[in-house]
């Protein structure tokens, strides 16, 4: 006879280190809060009042899952981007300050590579970084994860210790009743490093009505590595195109400085030969007609970048308004699983606040089933930029692209 064995309730004094644990986080959350925001007026509320609120509700929580949702939900009232509190199972609790120090290298963790966020108690996903576990196993933009191995889904701490190793990811896809279970092998490795990659093998020229398209999905601006990979694939595999679609959606942000200089310096064919050998050519800019997609993941630099590119007229922007998360940000580790991200510095364009304004598209497209060979706002922007390139006299050599409706 099989006997069930109840696990014991935890005892008085772990239950009162715990309690003291949580009481003593929050209190360090909350004073970083108010003296370290990038506005000290607190965005217009009561934070003291906030405070109290959210801390007579702690002793309802019951786990570090659950102390964590408290304090987004306290954070939320303050209704500023780039503000956040994450723990070791999240993996921006990696990601982020490896964002912040630009650091390629450390701060590796189980993962297996999706973006995107927690809703309730299911993790909704943005997108799947190319060529990763997630993409290999048929993990699509939109999938509702809800389990790993039959244990609650979190972006990290599902993984920990499983790399290497097939784990079994329960989801549940957008218009299906019945949820699916699907083998995963997580990857331990540096987040910024594995976007990184992803950007290189998004990389790829799509032939559409006699057409080579160039297209390339930048999932952030968090290292200048980015931003040479960018040109470096613009001006070698991708410049023998006709046109170009940069993809700008989800991911991060980081820091918007050289990514459009290889979209607006002139094109020079730099040639250099040899005594022997064939003569090698490497052109200086790319200046063939080009479309930005945009969503409302699209965030922090990126937003920059994109209304760079569309009031210089270098660029249609084609999707939906950006998210308007247009702060500086910094990381305040909180212990030794916590970690706050707070926005710390104010930033306008041209005396614009685009924080919770965003940037608004040149084509408007609802999104739907993103990243997928149905891609609505890829079929779109792919329509949009045959036109242009149709419509670019020969021989220009200018920037300026034509807005397609």
């Amino acid at each position: 006879m099989k006997t069930e064995v109840q696990a014991a309730p935890p005892s008085p004094m772990t239950t009162d280190r715990k309690r003291e644990d949580y009481e003593e986080t929050f209190a360090k959350v909350w004073k970083t809060v108010r003296d370290r925001l990038y506005d000290d007026r607190m965005n217009g509320v009561d934070w003291k009042r906030i405070g109290e609120s959210y801390r007579a509700r702690l002793p309802q929580v019951q786990s570090k899952a659950e102390f964590a949702e408290l304090m987004n939900r306290m954070l939320d009232e303050l209704r500023v981007s780039h503000t956040g509190y994450f723990t070791d199972d999240d993996i921006e609790f990696a990601m982020l300050p490896a964002v912040m120090r630009g650091d390629l290298d450390g701060y590796r963790v189980a993962h297996i590579g999706v973006m995107g966020r927690t809703v309730g108690r299911e993790y909704v996903v943005a997108g799947a970084l190319e060529g990763g576990p997630a993409d290999r196993a048929g993990i699509q933009s939109g999938d509702h994860l809800l389990s790993v191995d039959g244990k609650p889904f979190t972006s990290a701490g599902s993984f920990r210790g499983k790399e290497g190793t097939s784990v079994a990811v329960t989801l549940r896809r957008e218009g299906e009743t019945e949820t699916r279970v699907v083998r995963v092998q997580p990857v331990k490795e540096n987040v910024l490093r594995a976007f990184l990659e992803a950007t290189r093998r998004s990389a790829r020229i799509l032939r559409v009505d006699g057409k080579r398209l160039g297209y390339i999905h930048l999932w952030t601006m968090g290292h200048d590595a980015f931003s040479e990979a960018l040109e470096e694939l613009v001006l070698t595999k991708l410049y023998a195109t006709d046109g170009l679609i940069l993809d700008l959606r989800d991911g991060y942000g980081g820091h918007p400085w050289g990514f459009g200089d290889v979209f607006f310096r002139p094109d020079v064919a730099w040639e250099q030969q040899y005594r022997r050998g064939e003569p090698r050519i490497r052109h200086t800019g790319y200046a063939k007609p080009l479309v930005v997609l945009i969503n409302g993941g699209t965030r922090s630099a990126k937003e920059s970048f994109a209304y760079e590119l569309q009031q210089s007229h270098r660029a249609t922007l084609v999707g939906s308004r950006t998210a308007g998360a247009f702060l500086g940000a910094g990381s305040f580790p909180i212990g030794k699983e916590g970690l706050l991200e707070l926005a710390v510095l104010g930033l306008k364009l041209d005396g614009k606040r685009l924080e919770g304004a965003g940037v608004a598209p040149d084509v408007a497209v609802t999104p739907a089933l993103s990243y997928t060979e149905n891609d609505a706002q890829l079929l779109r922007a792919q329509q949009v930029l045959l036109a242009a390139i149709e419509q670019r006299r020969p021989g220009a050599e200018t920037y300026r692209n034509t807005v397609v409706h």
